[in-house]
């Protein structure tokens, strides 16, 4: 591991541990474009499904409440208790797992049926970003469905940031200064997802002066 790839490691790690050891990024209810993608691919036929990055369980907690037995894996230890609480208040249970980045994922070969990452894989350099990709892929079983949410070019993040170059950039967001987010263009998805074929969408809006713009990526395992 280079020094320069285990500095950015420890600097993202550290910037979302605090976030929500402050109390902030604590979404209360499930993204309105994933709950309509996970209507439209994730079907009764989807048991298992790992929410990557499940942060305070927002979609993971929807999720559960649709009968799908989910786990969740997150590097904050703080974020995991709140997802907690909020299962229990409902009655649910979730598999829920805290983790470093890079690392190996606690669970076997093929497990789950489908995985969501929404909004989470930006958060690396590429080496990370392969790692957690492969690790994503090996417990994603034959023929699951993998859907994901992650920063494009013209996103707030885009344009608070400094170039380090290879669509990687130093944020310079409030709260996330110093984070190192990988954003691809349309080109640089196909080398984000080697070998897998993608269906890709557009998210975009701007709301209190803020622009948002997003790529929502589906593939099926071969």
């Amino acid at each position: 591991m280079s020094e320069k790839h285990k500095n950015s490691l420890e600097v993202n790690s550290k910037v979302w541990q605090d976030l929500y050891a402050q109390g902030k990024n604590d979404l209360r209810y499930p993204n309105d474009v994933f709950v309509r993608c996970t209507y439209r691919y994730l079907d009764e036929k989807v048991r298992t499904v790992l929410d990557y990055g499940c942060g305070t369980g927002a979609n993971l907690v929807h999720l559960a409440q649709r009968g799908m037995q989910m786990s969740g894996f997150e590097i904050s230890e703080h974020a995991l208790n709140i997802t907690g609480n909020r299962l229990n208040s409902l009655g649910l249970q979730a598999d829920l797992k805290v983790g470093i980045p890079g690392q190996k994922l606690p669970w076997p070969n093929n497990y789950f049926d489908a995985i969501v990452a929404w909004q989470v894989l930006c958060y690396n350099d590429w080496t990370s970003w392969n790692i957690a990709v492969k690790e994503l892929d090996r417990v994603l079983a034959p023929g699951g469905i993998f859907i994901a949410a992650t920063k494009a070019p013209g996103d707030i993040t885009h344009k608070l940031s400094t170039p380090l170059g290879d669509s990687l950039y130093k944020s310079e967001v409030d709260g996330q200064e110093g984070c190192v987010v990988l954003i691809p263009d349309e080109d640089a998805l196909l080398r984000c997802f080697p070998g897998q074929e993608l269906e890709i969408g557009e998210l975009m809006y701007r709301f209190d002066g803020i622009d948002a713009r997003h790529w929502i990526i589906i593939y099926r395992k071969k």
